[in-house]
């Protein structure tokens, strides 16, 4: 597989949330764009309260973390109250990251899916019988219904927790410097992470240019997953999916197709 030598990749993430992106970027000695979209508004500590109670009255089976991003949110809210009502549930997570952030908490992950996404988790139960189990979800607010009308049509009592929303950025400097390559065509991959990502980034792009650029067509769109990939059509834009939906299976396809 070539590198990335002298090509130009963006990602949909704040430079904090994108390091292993960046490192792997610039290793292959590519220059990586950091575009932060979405901005993590976290719920109060009393989301925290309803998922000790409920998880606390209801035993659950499951509990699943498909985030990163859910499992610290619920620590920092709650954070000596969350490792000791985890013990009494098998601890799902989607992806990598999910299990290595549990395990800084010191969670014992149960089961880690072979798919990193909401099919995955289906994919999984679906196959360990699941009718009459009850699973819990804290996840964001912004999160489509999938995976939980999944679970219910197979037979499961599914509590969601919502403990964040995702609202759209403000403008920084590196928008207009990602927006003055894009039209130079200088940018050889842009890498959407979430279907919020792909909402914000048009918003964003509306404030910093009038004008109306067909995405793909000046640069090759790379959708993380299934969700974000149907965001993106829906808006015209056709996009490589990766076949692992991580950042390292992302920028695995841009190389493919650059």
């Amino acid at each position: 597989m070539p590198g990335l030598k002298d090509k130009v990749l963006a990602i949909t993430r704040s430079e904090r949330d994108a390091k292993e992106f960046l490192q792997l970027v610039r290793e292959q000695g590519g220059r990586a764009i950091a575009l932060p979209a979405i901005e993590i508004v976290p719920k109060g500590p009393e989301v925290a309260e309803q998922f000790i109670d409920k998880l606390r009255k209801k035993k659950h089976y499951y509990c699943a973390f498909m985030s990163q991003q859910a499992v610290n949110i619920l620590f920092d809210l709650a954070r000596d109250k969350i490792a000791p009502v985890l013990k009494s549930t098998t601890v799902i997570a989607v992806g990598p990251k999910t299990k290595q952030s549990l395990e800084e908490h010191g969670i014992k992950v149960g089961l880690v899916l072979e798919k990193f996404s909401s099919f995955g988790l289906i994919d999984l139960l679906s196959r360990i019988e699941p009718a009459g189990k009850k699973i819990i979800i804290p996840r964001s607010g912004a999160a489509n219904n999938f995976a939980t009308d999944a679970l219910i049509r197979l037979g499961m009592d599914v509590d969601e927790i919502l403990l964040y929303t995702v609202r759209t950025r403000a403008v920084e400097p590196i928008w207009k410097e990602f927006y003055d390559l894009l039209l130079q065509k200088r940018v050889d991959a842009i890498i959407f992470t979430s279907a919020s990502n792909v909402n914000s980034f048009f918003e964003i792009m509306d404030r910093v240019s009038k004008d109306e650029l067909q995405l793909d067509s000046i640069t090759k769109v790379v959708s993380i997953g299934p969700f974000t990939s149907k965001v993106l059509r829906d808006r015209g834009i056709e996009c490589f999916e990766a076949e692992e939906h991580t950042v390292r299976g992302a920028l695995q396809i841009a190389k493919q197709v650059l």
